[in-house]
């Protein structure tokens, strides 16, 4: 009889186990599709209001810490990685844009944006002209135009010396729309003692 008894609870427990289990089967397939489903978005819920194609945005005009007009609006950015692809803009260049498309879509005009771009260590390729680039990584430097757009805004995109030479790059391996700058470190120092607020991209 006890044996009979001890059969019937350990089917008992075994169904309520393997219930169990493929609950949480069905409930880890369905976190794993709203996860890697494409989000479904109005055409205009992205936009790019000042660098067209880079940097793109979602604005909520009611959002809070919205960048102010009349505030310095002075920003170095310091760019030392380079993730992804050499084929693909660097993201810390993209990072930037984006920064400089809240600033714009906020109300701040173009002309009272004082940012600059340090650039350094690995993301120093992303500085290179694009003969160079080419000859080193077998594609167009796909940084160049997204810096050019940059530029039309009056963001001042500078490489670290000191970088171009640790990477045995001639000085004018660098592309022309790059300033070049005695450092990074000192650019960062030299304008954060000059107001500016520092962001790590």
């Amino acid at each position: 009889m006890r044996s009979a008894v001890s059969y019937a609870l350990i089917a008992i427990i075994g169904g309520a186990v393997g219930a169990g289990v493929t609950q949480i089967v069905v409930i880890y397939d369905k976190v794993v599709r709203h996860l890697t489903a494409a989000p479904e978005y109005p055409d205009d819920f992205w936009s790019t209001p000042a660098v067209e194609g880079y940097g793109k945005i979602h604005y909520e005009a009611d959002a809070a810490f919205k960048p102010v007009v009349g505030l310095s609006n002075k920003v170095v950015f310091q760019i030392n990685h380079s993730d992804g692809a050499m084929t693909a803009p660097n993201t810390g260049l993209k990072r930037v844009a984006r920064v400089v498309n809240l600033y714009i879509a906020s109300g701040i005009p173009a002309d009272q944006l004082q940012f600059v771009v340090s650039v350094n260590g690995k993301a120093t390729p992303a500085m290179l002209d694009n003969t160079h680039f080419k000859q080193l990584y077998g594609t167009d430097n796909p940084n160049l135009k997204l810096i050019s757009e940059l530029n039309k805004i009056g963001v001042k995109v500078s490489v670290c010396d000191q970088a171009v030479a640790f990477h045995h790059y001639p000085k004018n391996w660098i592309d022309k729309s790059v300033i070049h700058a005695l450092s990074s470190l000192t650019t960062v120092s030299t304008l954060q003692n000059q107001g500016y607020a520092w962001l790590l991209m």
